[in-house]
């Protein structure tokens, strides 16, 4: 795995943010595949829940703002949005995301 990681850091200084975009997109059909069908809802909650903070660290509040502004339409055509329980997914304001500090998860 060591020689993975290396291999990864080379390719992150020589390859564009767009280069990156495009690996993962010609990537992500292999990788999906070897995940079943019926373990793909906790492979994705677990890569949302271990590296999104990541993918936006560093990030303003206004900075989220904006980008969930322009990534929630892309949402809405893959997910059955009428159908999710918003009010039991937030329940309680707040409780999710600390507005004090971006940067750490709610409380």
């Amino acid at each position: 795995m060591k020689w993975l990681f290396a291999v990864a850091m080379l390719l992150a200084r020589n390859k564009s943010p767009q280069e990156w975009v495009d690996l993962a997109a010609n990537v992500w059909p292999q990788v999906w595949q070897k995940v079943p069908p019926n373990e793909r809802a906790n492979f994705l909650t677990n890569v949302a829940a271990r590296h999104l903070g990541t993918l936006v660290a560093g990030m303003s509040r206004q900075e989220r703002v904006a980008l969930m502004n322009t990534i929630l339409p892309i949402v809405a055509r893959e997910f059955p949005l009428s159908e999710i329980d918003f009010l039991s997914v937030f329940a309680a304001p707040g409780d999710r995301y600390n507005p004090e500090n971006p940067d750490t998860p709610g409380k």
